[in-house]
């Protein structure tokens, strides 16, 4: 299959999301920040796309998507972290730089 560009940037957008994520010490933010920091790195979308790419990192176990009075709450988990770390390699989400 052919990658295309608009999956390249769909898997970058994943990437990033979960490396701002794991790089906070709670590793937890929620989904307002995470819009203004993806704004911040020029990455920004509709609320409907962060919306759809969480939902999606949230059913390959990469996150958890909590709904809250307030908002949402966005953690990683184990295997996000593991993939962030580039000791597990997930499909969908593009890889990290070596560093």
């Amino acid at each position: 299959m052919r990658t295309t560009l608009e999956m390249r940037l769909r898997e970058s957008r994943r990437l990033v999301i979960l490396e701002l994520i794991n790089a906070l010490q709670a590793r937890r933010i929620d989904a307002n920040t995470l819009a203004y920091a993806m704004r911040d790195m020029d990455m920004e979308m509709p609320a409907d796309v962060l919306d759809g790419e969480l939902a999606w990192l949230d059913r390959q176990g990469l996150v958890t998507v909590e709904t809250l009075p307030v908002g949402k709450s966005i953690a990683i988990t184990a295997r996000g972290d593991q993939h962030v770390r580039g000791v597990t390699v997930e499909p969908g989400v593009a890889r990290p730089a070596l560093k």
